[in-house]
């Protein structure tokens, strides 16, 4: 397979044990979905410091900027166009994918990136739901209540028309 970026050659090796096409003169590297997420979940390489300390200050960012979109890859798969994502919807690492065979394309270092964010968010998460917890229970509350009041009015509209119709009919 050739690099959509450069055109060099992409020769296959193993990333946690995980089969990944690598370009050895831009970095870049192509897998399926299913290795990425194998990757991502494995967690088995550790990552520099400077490379977790460069993310450290990472904040959401939803969208694609201009840029980015204008990037046109084919890819090195099938050679259909891909398109380009926000992996995750929000983390600011911008990943090709193809929309015929699935394929993922991520520039030098957006592997590594997307670790980091992950590895972050998923060891953040427990105490941001702990510390949102009541504004969540408060709008479990709130919308089962809103829930509860429109059943039971759409229940007496069902129930109006059903008693209207029998007696339309006697």
């Amino acid at each position: 397979m050739q690099c959509p970026q450069c055109a060099g050659i992409l020769g296959e090796t193993q990333y946690e044990n995980i089969p990944v096409h690598t370009c050895a003169h831009c970095g870049g590297e192509f897998m399926t979905g299913v290795a990425l997420a194998s990757i991502v979940t494995a967690r088995e390489t550790t990552l520099p410091a400077d490379m977790q300390n460069a993310l450290a200050d990472a904040k959401p960012f939803a969208g694609i900027p201009e840029s980015q979109k204008q990037r046109a890859l084919n890819c090195p798969s099938c050679n259909c166009p891909m398109t380009v994502l926000n992996y995750c919807g929000d983390s600011g690492v911008f990943v090709d994918r193809c929309d015929a065979c699935h394929g993922l394309w991520l520039d030098q270092d957006e592997l590594e990136q997307i670790q980091i964010l992950m590895e972050r968010w998923s060891s953040e998460a427990p105490s941001k739901l702990r510390s949102i917890a009541a504004q969540l229970e408060e709008s479990r509350k709130t919308a089962a209540q809103s829930t509860q009041a429109h059943f039971r009015q759409s229940r007496f509209a069902f129930i109006n028309a059903l008693m209207n119709r029998f007696l339309d009919a006697a």
